[in-house]
């Protein structure tokens, strides 16, 4: 080892190097290191060149030199030439050696072979070095071998312009997208632990509390401590194999605190559970590692989800990156903020009476709620479980199909789920947008619900951003059936609403069914003081019955809502609409100076995302415009049951008619964040 001058190779090997380590003298060491070991494997082998190898080397020549051979089948091809020479020397020791180095720098090797225009030169050094072993010319072997190499680290760092420690800094990552993302990935531009590494950093400027330089926003509540080491898992399966992992491949994803992730603390926004550590994932979070997701993350939420404002016990409150001054809406307050805020390429919610909705309104966001069952619940801490449904959120409609692609399914520990076997039009959404345009739009048609309109001065506010897309909506070609009235809103809204009556039991049965030093009582925590004032239905659901039945209204409501829903479908079918459509809330984010005051409680708050929710129907709020002061209002859509294709369709072509989102002004510039 000393002979070579790699007394530091096992040390170098613990490094896991990865692209995300890249720098010109980084490259240039790394190649003298394999030119050191390959100039003695070399030294070895020539001699033992035989005819059979020969005729095998040749073999793999030929197959390089096929016009049209890709990139990834070239590497592959490069790496079993020169291995299958290296094996004449019969040293298993400096085989294993060779190995190692090259198992370590195919992400480097990926770059090298997607930045060239075409393989004439390195096909020509190859062959070059070919016909020197054929004439068994050592030293005219060495000196190829070392022109090869440097040819080699020449165009990787070349094709990475001022290195990689800076490559990062020449990739936009701002407003990126899934798809954008595995593009750089192929094109070697970047990798997943590029990508984590600027979130991180990015988090660090943008939303840690503990930054008096940055805006403080408080969206996110736990890092996930292994996040980088598993984008570079993710960045090494795909140098080994030139092949994506899975749909999500690489891509970083907050996840609202309410649900579970293993070995990462999860408190459902409760400072009574900050201690607790599930043993294992959400079925939702499980899918989203399987399809090849980084897990970021958690953020913030109110207390067990129990309010439409971010107050919380454990993180106090989280501001809107759109004005700071303003409520990001609830409960997947963090998630909203942090994907608006681009501190992850796409977020997770959870959505009960409009938690998925609200915020992403407050956020010009899209926001999903399907048709409840689509989605497995397990291992999400529920409010009302016939109401509860994870989703996603994300600044395109395209993300949020790949997303929601990954997670809809049947879950054998949620019996809901076998919702999702029950149509073909069930999954597929990525597929469902494939060929959309802004001129699908005049193939809706959509049915304005009249009631979902307040009155006041900031519900005009709202009002008048969503008539205006209404009027560009018909621009577009849809049909636009106006002043579908149902009738007292607000007593459909009370006479349907469960959460004093069944929330305790819920979240109770849950509690005590996990592994957890903390309290399994809600009437204990809100005695004890752990809960947040303003998050003032939590106290209401303490004060509810221990059995949900024991409650007159029990039943009644339950009935109730199944007729507004039979009353919402017939409304649909007597219009022959596709949808009905309203403001996601009445009213824009309002200051915490408001809420502190208690302007609105939980019970009071005009939103209109109950609807949907207290009815089971799939509804999305699409980014429609923005306040006169910047705030960004929401339109919801809701539709029939399992709709959530044509609901898909429909946000998809608005997004190509009207590309409704705007960045928030808080970012790299303000902050001085460098990538």
């Amino acid at each position: 080892m000393k002979r070579l001058g790699v007394e530091g190779l096992v040390e170098f090997d613990r490094r896991s190097v990865t692209i995300t380590m890249l720098s010109p003298n980084a490259i240039r060491e790394l190649f003298t290191i394999r030119l050191r070991l390959e100039s003695l494997a070399t030294e070895w082998a020539l001699p033992q060149l035989d005819a059979e190898t020969s005729v095998a080397l040749r073999s793999i020549l030929d197959r390089m030199a096929v016009p049209g051979t890709g990139a990834h089948a070239w590497r592959e091809l490069n790496r079993e030439f020169h291995q299958t020479f290296y094996a004449c020397g019969n040293s298993r020791y400096l085989l294993e050696l060779i190995h190692n180095i090259w198992d370590r720098i195919q992400p480097y090797m990926a770059i090298y072979a997607s930045a060239m225009h075409d393989f004439t030169e390195a096909d020509r050094q190859h062959e070059q070095m070919y016909q020197l072993m054929l004439e068994r010319d050592l030293d005219g072997l060495l000196d190829a071998t070392s022109k090869h190499l440097e040819h080699t680290a020449e165009t990787i760092i070349g094709a990475l312009g001022d290195g990689a420690t800076d490559k990062g800094e020449n990739v936009n990552y701002e407003e990126l997208s899934i798809s954008s993302f595995h593009r750089l990935i192929e094109t070697g531009a970047s990798t997943s632990a590029d990508l984590t590494a600027w979130y991180l950093k990015r988090i660090t400027a943008l939303d840690a509390i503990d930054n008096p330089e940055g805006p403080q926003l408080n969206s996110v509540v736990t890092l996930n401590p292994t996040a980088l080491d598993d984008a570079r898992s993710i960045d090494e399966r795909y140098a080994r194999t030139g092949t994506l992992v899975g749909p999500l491949h690489g891509v970083p994803i907050l996840v609202k605190d309410q649900g579970e992730t293993k070995g990462i603390p999860t408190a459902f926004g409760s400072k009574a559970f900050a201690d607790y550590i599930p043993e294992a994932d959400a079925t939702v979070i499980e899918r989203l590692r399987n399809a090849g997701a980084v897990i970021l993350g958690k953020t913030a939420m109110c207390d067990f989800a129990a309010g439409w404002f971010s107050f919380s016990s454990r993180t106090e409150h989280t501001k809107n990156p759109y004005d700071l001054d303003r409520e990001t809406g609830g409960s997947s307050a963090g998630t909203a903020a942090a994907v608006a805020a681009n501190l992850c390429l796409v977020g997770i919610g959870e959505d009960t009476g409009g938690s998925i909705r609200l915020p992403a309104s407050f956020n010009n966001l899209f926001g999903l709620r399907v048709t409840t069952g689509l989605i497995s619940r397990t291992g999400f801490s529920p409010l009302l479980h016939f109401q509860d449904t994870p989703g996603p959120m994300a600044r395109n409609l395209s993300d949020l199909a790949a997303v929601l692609d990954v997670i809809v399914g049947y879950d054998p520990t949620d019996s809901y789920t076998a919702l999702a076997t029950a149509s073909s039009d069930v999954g597929n959404y990525v597929k469902a947008i494939d060929g959309v345009g802004a001129e699908t739009l005049s193939g809706f048609r959509v049915g304005v619900l009249s009631d979902a309109f307040g009155s006041g001065d900031d519900q005009e506010l709202t009002n008048g951003v969503v008539r205006s897309a209404l009027e560009k909506l018909q621009q577009h070609g849809t049909a636009v059936v106006d002043d579908l009235v149902l009738g007292d809103l607000e007593s459909w809204v009370a006479g349907t609403s469960l959460y004093t009556i069944q929330s305790k039991t819920d979240l109770e049965t849950f509690l005590s069914s996990r592994t957890h030093n903390g309290p399994t009582s809600i009437r204990d925590i809100v005695d004890s003081g752990d809960w947040h004032p303003l998050t003032d239905l939590l106290a209401d659901i303490a004060d509810g019955p221990d059995r949900p039945e024991d409650d007159p209204e029990y039943f009644k409501k339950r009935l109730q809502q199944e007729e507004w829903r039979r009353t919402l479908l017939a409304m649909m079918a007597d219009a022959e609409v596709d949808f009905l459509v309203y403001p996601t809330v009445q009213v824009p984010a309002p200051t915490r100076a408001d809420l502190a005051a208690k302007r609105w409680t939980a019970l009071d708050f005009p939103t209109n995302t109950v609807i949907a929710s207290q009815t089971s129907l799939p509804a999305i709020s699409i980014p429609v415009g923005f306040t006169d002061t910047g705030l960004p209002v929401g339109l919801e859509v809701v539709g029939r049951p399992l709709s959530e294709q044509a609901l898909l369709r429909f946000a998809r072509a608005w997004e190509l008619a009207e590309s409704p989102r705007r960045q928030p002004s808080i970012g790299l510039l303000r902050t001085g964040v460098t990538a």
